[in-house]
């Protein structure tokens, strides 16, 4: 009996440390990807060259008539951060991982790897079909999340402690930003500057969400 016994708690354990394993090679996979994306993206600033028989000191200036491609930069890379944090929240909760948990996930980072280009095209037609591709594609990407933690959520993946609530609430936080980029891309059509400027909105709704979600882990 005992030798049952002994051989069934090796078993679980196995199972376990595989489990383990296995969620670590998706995670370092992911992380792996992240820092590729957000590193490509500073690659998309180009050096101003200097026009023949000018000084270096219309360099500032040059600098400055390149802002669109720091600001694509910097948004970018702050949404990327923004989903990386998402990505880290649902790999918190999720005690187990099937074989939809890797597929979407490898969902979510071929949007990721996408999002660069998206960038580029941005920083370099910054006009409204530029606002309306760049906002798309952080769209897809943000949704392609989404559907990961409704999936792990439908599933009873995540672990016992998470209420429908919190769940509930986290999967608004995972959908309010793709809806922003959404709502941004109908605005374009009328105004391309009031389009980037709904971005703002991402800010305070993810600061509102981000509370209501840990005091909702607090009384769970």
């Amino acid at each position: 009996m005992g030798f049952w016994i002994e051989a069934i708690v090796y078993a679980m354990g196995r199972t376990i440390r595989q489990a383990a394993e296995e969620t670590d090679r998706v995670i370092t996979l992911s992380d792996g990807v992240i820092a590729i994306a957000i590193t490509l993206l500073v690659l998309e600033i180009t050096v101003p060259t200097v026009p023949a028989g000018s000084s270096v000191s219309v360099l500032p200036e040059l600098l400055l008539e390149e802002w669109h491609e720091f600001f694509a930069y910097v948004l970018s890379f702050l949404i990327i951060g923004l989903y990386w944090i998402l990505h880290r929240r649902i790999f918190i909760h999720v005690e187990q991982h099937t074989r939809g948990v890797i597929w979407l996930n490898l969902l979510f980072l071929l949007m990721v790897a996408f999002v660069p280009f998206g960038t580029s095209l941005f920083s370099t037609y910054s006009g409204q079909f530029g606002i309306m591709f760049y906002a798309g594609v952080l769209a897809l990407t943000g949704f392609s999340l989404a559907l990961f933690w409704s999936y792990a959520s439908r599933e009873d993946l995540i672990e016992e402690g998470i209420t429908s609530r919190t769940a509930l609430i986290q999967a608004t936080r995972f959908f309010a930003s793709p809806l922003v980029f959404v709502f941004s891309i109908f605005v374009a059509i009328f105004d391309p500057t009031w389009a980037i400027l709904t971005w703002l909105l991402l800010i305070p709704i993810n600061a509102v969400l981000q509370s209501r979600v840990v005091e909702s882990l607090e009384e769970s």
